[in-house]
């Protein structure tokens, strides 16, 4: 029996425009400001408090991937014109920047706890050190980088085609660890426990591998492309979409593995974004249909909250204090949300 849950909304605060189609979404640790890219090429700064907007740098043709430090001290952006960009979060300013390729920088990731900054352009992953130097490069993926994520300080995941590649980084020491799967992942996201790592797939189906040993697995049946996983923050629920349902799986006791999904239905078109709570167990996702839900998963399937806002969803992002929902639209539009009871 799946217990009551305590009440909970969303509450609307503001809404900004950012002039055109918001192509990446990050919040600056501290959660005083966001930063935002958008097809046009701006990357701008929004203060948290009331939407106001500062725009401090571009990138021609446009911005493709935002990231921030965890000490909140540097944020970095890539694009279209092949290069990254480093900027100090104190005053706006750019630090430094570089263009490694002539291939588009398309993903961008800070490690956890540390100064190093990880890009993906093309088929190379390449390590950036605070000063612009780059550290080593990653060849041999078995295609263009779809998805690149930490796991903890030591290791950096990158999907393409082919499978997952691990990739050490301890003391200056550089390994590759290869999960080779025929196929094509368009996500990657490690448990917070560190024991699967999940990838949506292009052929409309989530795979998973256990750690230690590798042990894969692969749940098929979605309706579209699954472009969209998360973890909840105590590893238990692994969140995707592909589809208008959002779909869990439970990794609690044994896995998975021969149960049914827990199924959460309230969207009318496609879910475009999904993001759990960093502590907690809220899950905000938007859609196709303009709409932005909450859940609780586990304790009740049906959606606690819903708003519907200007435009189709792009993205999602709670607040480092898990307070706070920031969603993006197609028609330009930034809107904040408080958690409220």
């Amino acid at each position: 029996m799946i217990a009551k849950v305590k009440p909970a909304r969303l509450d609307a605060k503001w809404t900004a425009d950012v002039g055109d189609f918001p192509t990446a979404l990050a919040w600056v640790p501290g959660g005083a400001q966001l930063l935002v890219g958008a097809a046009s090429g701006d990357l701008c700064l929004l203060a948290a408090s009331d939407g106001a907007r500062r725009t401090i740098g571009r990138h021609e043709n446009g911005v493709l991937a935002v990231a921030c430090r965890s000490d909140g001290a540097r944020m970095a952006s890539a694009g279209q014109d092949g290069t990254i960009a480093e900027w100090r979060a104190a005053d706006g300013g750019e630090s430094w920047r570089t263009a490694p390729d002539r291939a588009w920088v398309e993903h961008l990731v800070y490690q956890p706890g540390g100064n190093l900054l990880a890009s993906a352009a093309g088929r190379n992953v390449d390590l950036w050190s605070d000063d612009g130097t780059r550290l080593h490069r990653y060849e041999g993926h078995g295609g263009v980088v779809a998805a690149l994520a930490w796991d903890g300080a030591k290791r950096l995941g990158a999907a393409a085609f082919g499978g997952v590649w691990i990739h050490g980084v301890a003391n200056g020491a550089f390994t590759t660890e290869a999960l080779p799967w025929k196929g094509a992942p368009l996500t990657l996201a490690f448990s917070p426990n560190g024991k699967v790592i999940a990838c949506g797939m292009q052929d409309a189906s989530v795979h998973f591998w256990r750690r230690p040993g590798g042990h894969h697995s692969q749940m098929s049946g979605y309706a579209t492309k699954v472009r969209e996983t998360g973890w909840s923050a105590n590893s238990r629920w692994l969140a995707t979409g592909g589809g208008q349902s959002a779909i869990l799986w439970d990794f609690g006791g044994k896995g998975p593995e021969g149960t049914r999904p827990l199924q959460l239905d309230g969207h009318t078109d496609r879910i475009t974004a999904l993001a759990f709570q960093r502590e907690g167990g809220y899950l905000a996702t938007g859609g196709k249909d303009w709409r932005l839900s909450l859940w609780r998963p586990g304790s009740t399937t049906q959606a606690l909250d819903a708003h519907l806002l200007g435009a189709p969803v792009v993205t999602t992002a709670w607040s480092p204090d898990n307070r706070r929902v920031a969603v993006t639209t197609e028609n330009g539009e930034v809107a904040l949300f408080a958690l409220g009871d």
